[in-house]
């Protein structure tokens, strides 16, 4: 299981000339998110988090996942799980699916929250049933290993063909090995399947 990683990570911003031109002239109308996600790319993460932080204060799931992002990754200088817990919690509670997913992981690992499967799994669940496919296959996983409240290798099957489905390369790669498993496998059997 990984943490997710930030929305726009990987992401190039696309310009078109003539577009570029007219933002160039309304440069001093940029919002707060904007010059957040600017002083991010930047190399400024100190700076990105006092512009999210802003954005998070006024209830921004965005920014507030964001922000708990920053801390876990120890992108501010150290990492600061506790505080990345407040962030992912007050995002997760708003709805947010990798907010939700990455506070799962915390659970999960007990990494600045006490370690609690039955909160990870319920994390998991919730961005799981929102269509978020590292959720999907992270709850799969404490299925298949006994982890999840009425674990059950059929559930972890469902779940996996769904993240699958969304593109997830670790569900697609697990899913086939689960071929021929019955549903009342026990874990020591889905051990031994997934061993193979």
């Amino acid at each position: 299981m990984s943490r997710e990683a930030p929305i726009a990570k990987g992401m190039k911003l696309i310009h078109f000339a003539p577009l570029a031109f007219v933002l160039a002239s309304l440069a001093s109308c940029a919002s707060p998110r904007h010059s957040a996600w600017q002083a991010y790319e930047n190399g400024r993460g100190a700076s990105a988090a006092e512009r999210w932080e802003e954005l998070a204060l006024a209830g921004d799931s965005d920014a507030q996942f964001l922000l708990g992002l920053l801390h876990d990754e120890g992108q501010l200088g150290v990492v600061d799980a506790v505080e990345a817990v407040r962030w992912y919690t007050l995002a997760a509670q708003q709805g947010h699916a990798p907010a939700q997913c990455n506070l799962g992981l915390c659970h999960y690992e007990g990494r600045g929250t006490p370690r609690s499967h039955e909160q990870a799994a319920q994390w998991f669940e919730r961005a799981a049933a929102q269509g978020f496919a590292k959720a999907q296959n992270n709850l799969a996983v404490m299925h298949l290993f006994g982890q999840a409240p009425d674990a059950n290798p059929e559930r972890a099957r469902e779940l996996l063909a769904q993240a699958a489905a969304a593109g997830d390369p670790k569900a697609a790669a697990l899913l086939p090995r689960l071929a021929g498993l019955e549903p009342s496998a026990t874990r020591e059997q889905v051990l031994a399947t997934l061993a193979r």
